[in-house]
This record gives C-alpha cells, sequence and structure tokens, in this order.
C-alpha cells in the first residue's frame, strides 16, 4: 500500500474512532445530560428535533463524498459512515417526532440498510463492482428482514403492508427464475 493511501486510511481510521468515542460518552452521559436541557427550559417539541444533530453530521462525510475530488477511494470511505449517520438520524428523528418508539422493533433494520447503500455509493464512486453487489445484497436483505420484523412486531397496517411487500419480493424473484429456466430451455430458431 503506498503511503500516501496508509495515511489517508489511519486518517479516516481516527475520525471515525473519535466519532465512536464521542458518541459512546453520549450514549453513556445521557441521563445527566438530559436532566441538564431538561433544567435549561427548552420546549420539549424543539427537543424532539434532536436528531437534527445526527442528520446534520452525516453530511460531514456526505457532502465531500458526493461532491468529488482527486482521491476516489477517499470519498468511497466517507460516503459509508455518511450512510450509516444519515438513515440512523432519519429513523431516530422519525420516532422522536412521533413518540413511536415501539418502532424500533423492525426499524433497526435502516442500519445495515444504510450500510448496504453506503456500500454500493462506496462502489460507486470507487468503481468497485464488488462493493456494489456486497452493499446491493446488504440493502436488500434489510429489506427483507424489515418486512418479516414488521410482519411479526407491527400492528395490523405494518403486518399488511409488510406481507404484501414479501409477496410481491417472492414474486419477483420466483418470475425472474423462471424466466432464467424458460430462457435456458426455449427451443432454438
Amino acid at each position: 500500500m503506498p503511503p500516501y493511501t496508509r495515511r489517508v486510511s489511519r486518517t479516516i481510521e481516527l475520525i471515525a474512532g473519535v466519532v465512536l468515542l464521542v458518541v459512546g460518552i453520549a450514549v453513556l452521559a445521557s441521563e445527566p445530560l438530559i436532566n441538564l436541557v431538561g433544567g435549561v427550559g427548552i420546549d420539549e417539541a424543539v427537543l424532539a428535533w434532536w436528531p437534527l444533530l445526527i442528520i446534520g453530521l452525516s453530511l460531514f462525510f456526505l457532502v465531500p463524498a458526493l461532491l468529488g475530488g482527486p482521491n476516489r477511494r477517499l470519498r468511497a470511505g466517507m460516503v459509508i459512515p455518511g450512510a450509516i449517520l444519515a438513515g440512523a438520524g432519519g429513523a431516530l428523528l422519525y420516532t422522536s417526532l412521533t413518540d413511536r418508539w415501539e418502532a424500533w422493533a423492525s426499524l433497526w433494520t435502516v442500519l445495515p440498510f444504510s450500510f448496504g447503500l453506503g456500500m454500493y455509493a462506496a462502489g460507486w464512486i470507487a468503481d468497485a463492482p464488488a462493493f456494489k453487489w456486497i452493499g446491493f445484497a446488504i440493502a436488500v436483505g434489510s429489506v427483507v428482514a424489515y418486512l418479516v420484523f414488521a410482519t411479526t412486531f407491527g400492528g395490523e397496517a405494518f403486518r399488511l403492508i409488510a406481507a404484501i411487500g414479501i409477496l410481491a419480493l417472492g414474486l419477483a424473484l420466483t418470475i425472474g427464475g423462471l424466466g432464467e429456466r424458460l430462457s435456458r430451455k426455449s427451443p432454438a430458431a
């Protein structure tokens, strides 16, 4: 590995490590932080928008990755954590604004889905077909997992939508599999 690539890789590793340390400290200190913020007198309707901070942090990674620059590998590496933060921030914003925290019984699948999208985008940026395929597979697996968990733990509306989604996915895969088999068996003209 060239020295420049090694240096960039170490920088990304350092940034990711610092971000994880900050998030871990925030989680550990969440109770005192909630008490501190609650004592300041900020309205709860305003506090419900706190996940916008995570979405804003995702822009730190996504904007440089998507705008372009000379180092495609660095950009590709930045899009993955940016996608994860954007997905987690969006899901947290939904649950915070609607106060439907029980939705996380199936909504957790947004994390591997976001990772899959980030991998796909990284493959697109770095022109790495393996990343695209792996990212696509992870994203599809996450959608299937969401549909299964939404069917199992969701209300009647979730069950109906998830069941229709599972049926549609099964039908698409079946037709795709049959189409390939039929095209191989068709007689030559």
